[in-house]
């Protein structure tokens, strides 16, 4: 069995979406293939793309006879709990790092590319097999949250062409409404406002930047419009993120702005942002002239290193 999954920290759109697009596809080309994610989906995955039902299970227990395929992770400390390493076939993935690594391992089934959306690479798969006419509306929707969630609507820097072609591919399958878009960001907003602090407990992760010499948290929460969130939640952003280590910080991805919101208040911290993304810092927050992910601060750290 072949069974698609992703990380064991939480699942985003990017991962759920892709691995049930690529199971999917697996099994249109007589593989047998189940989509598996037993980690926590966190507000991405909104409740209008819960009540889709798609095909995924949330336990599974491996067998001898299992295959591991990765979509939107390549690290391994971060694999789903599920996974047996010796056992991953395929990598498909957009974060930076990993590369050789998983070419060593798997050759060219290894599909590490620093795009907008690891959807993206999904649908490339689809399109290189001939089968998009075959595509469920389910999975296309899906694949469009992806790629929309992971481009931040194609604001971050990170977006390419192909991103672009996938969407609009895409959305001649999925049959969604014209004010999607502000919906989906919105409806992952109103979630995130019900639990700010399991959001940001659901989306922090614990980095060790190269030129910054120290683990510290880094927390991201995607919303289109942040300014309830900044006038608010400042002191909840701390105490959360602190919890986890002492250096910390918090990008707050405001899409309906255009803009990525930084809090921090160690001044080692900050200054480490001003010099690596140009920004400066004022009671603790700066603000950005464009939208920044984690992974393009990852990427940002590793060039400049």
């Amino acid at each position: 069995m072949k069974i698609v999954t992703s990380g064991a920290s939480y699942i985003d759109i990017d991962a759920y979406a892709g691995c049930i697009a690529y199971a999917e596809l697996l099994r249109l080309q007589g593989e047998d293939a189940l989509a598996v994610c037993t980690a926590p989906l966190n507000e991405s995955v909104n409740d209008t793309i819960r009540s889709w039902d798609a095909s995924i299970q949330t336990a599974h227990e491996p067998s001898e006879r299992d295959e591991f395929i990765m979509i939107d992770v390549s690290h391994p400390e971060y694999f789903d709990t599920i996974v047996n390493i010796e056992k991953v076939s395929e990598v498909i993935d957009h974060h930076p790092g990993f590369e050789q690594y998983w070419r060593d391992r798997v050759g060219d089934r290894a599909l590490i590319e620093f795009i907008g959306a690891a959807c993206t690479l999904v649908y490339e798969k689809w399109k290189s097999a001939g089968l998009l006419d075959s595509m469920s509306v389910t999975s296309a929707r899906l694949l469009i949250c992806g790629i929309l969630d992971n481009t931040l609507n194609f604001g971050a820097k990170v977006t390419t062409q192909r991103d672009i072609e996938a969407y609009e591919e895409l959305l001649k399958i999925a049959n969604l409404p014209g004010d999607f878009t502000a919906q989906y960001f919105s409806e992952c907003q109103s979630a995130i406002l019900r639990d700010l602090v399991g959001a940001m407990r659901g989306d922090t992760k614990v980095l060790s930047f190269q030129s910054f010499g120290r683990p510290m948290s880094v927390g991201q929460l995607v919303v289109w419009d942040g300014s309830k969130i900044l006038a608010e939640n400042q002191d909840t952003i701390s105490q959360t993120l602190s919890a986890v280590k002492p250096d910390w910080y918090m990008n707050l991805v405001v899409v309906g702005e255009g803009k990525s919101y930084f809090i921090a208040e160690n001044r080692e911290v900050q200054h480490w942002l001003e010099k690596l993304l140009d920004v400066r810092f004022d009671n603790n927050a700066a603000v950005a002239d464009r939208l920044w992910l984690r992974k393009e601060i990852i990427k940002q750290d590793i060039e400049r290193a």
